[in-house]
């Protein structure tokens, strides 16, 4: 469905489109879909910050130390650290070869 920017124009909210273009059943599973994704996304950034602060705390060195050794700027290895980070798998991979750790990602259906 295509709309210009006049159609556009008539909706007060990105909620009156969507009730426009998406039934009541479409916008609940949409919802729930974003919902279990940044719950998702939230549980490996935990994971991950988890693991650096494990490896800081085994290898007895602070931040400085750690962002050497990641070879990353100061804001990216805070960023890992609070859980911030927008990963790619590249920069995980990196990551983890600083921690002597290999990753073990599983997928499974929800029950």
């Amino acid at each position: 469905m295509k709309y210009t920017q006049e159609g556009l124009a008539r909706f007060q909210s990105l909620y009156d489109l969507e009730r426009e273009v998406f039934s009541e059943e479409e916008r609940a599973a949409i919802h729930r879909r974003a919902i279990r994704r940044s719950q998702i996304r939230r549980a490996l950034s935990e994971t991950i910050s988890k693991s650096v602060a494990d490896y800081m705390a085994r290898e007895k060195i602070g931040f400085n130390e750690l962002t050497r050794r990641l070879n990353m700027s100061s804001a990216t290895t805070s960023k890992i650290l609070r859980g911030d980070a927008n990963l790619t798998l590249d920069t995980l991979a990196a990551v983890a070869v600083v921690l002597g750790l290999t990753p073990d990602l599983s997928l499974r259906r929800d029950v």
